[in-house]
């Protein structure tokens, strides 16, 4: 993956997506986008037993994405 251009973040154009991508019993990850991408610019390296939890944290790491390109 590229790495994010610090002027980029600007744009409050990232979103969190959850997605079906294994069998269960932890058959979710979570992906990061950013608007006018077709492929997730960051995505979780485990599988979440629920959408829910794979979407909590999700949010986390894209809080910690973008915290990291703020400073």
């Amino acid at each position: 993956m590229k790495p994010i251009q610090p002027y980029a973040l600007d744009h409050l154009d990232f979103s969190v997506v959850v997605k079906n991508r294994a069998k269960p019993p932890k058959p979710w990850k979570w992906e990061i986008y950013r608007a006018g991408r077709t492929s997730p610019i960051q995505q979780s390296a485990v599988c979440f037993e629920s959408m829910t939890e794979a979407s909590r944290e999700g949010k986390t790491a894209l809080k910690l994405l973008l915290s990291e390109f703020q400073h």
